[in-house]
């Protein structure tokens, strides 16, 4: 893992969440991908950074369990993630 310094601060990011979800949208403004990440975040100002994503996304669109898996990440108290919420919930995902 490469090294992450904050530019504004000079202090090396830290980690903030590992297992991080990232929903990928399409460019047609519905989730494609899934991916696991690690967020990091800076001691001192706050800047925040998402890194560490694996070779493969977790789940893609056509798969099998792909809106259970973006249910249960909005659903979870204990994960967090990004996308834009109202366009997930115009695709219909995210239940």
């Amino acid at each position: 893992m490469p090294k992450l310094v904050c530019v504004k601060c000079q202090v090396e990011l830290r980690p903030e969440l590992n297992g991080f979800k990232v929903v990928e949208m399409m460019s047609d403004d519905r989730p494609y991908k899934i991916w696991d990440s690690d967020k990091w975040k800076c001691p001192e100002c706050g800047f925040e950074v998402v890194s560490g994503f694996g070779y493969n996304a977790e789940k893609e669109h056509f798969e099998t369990g792909f809106d259970t898996l973006l249910g249960k990440i909005e659903a979870s108290p204990k994960t967090d993630w990004c996308y834009d919420y109202e366009k997930v919930k115009a695709y219909g995902g995210a239940q």
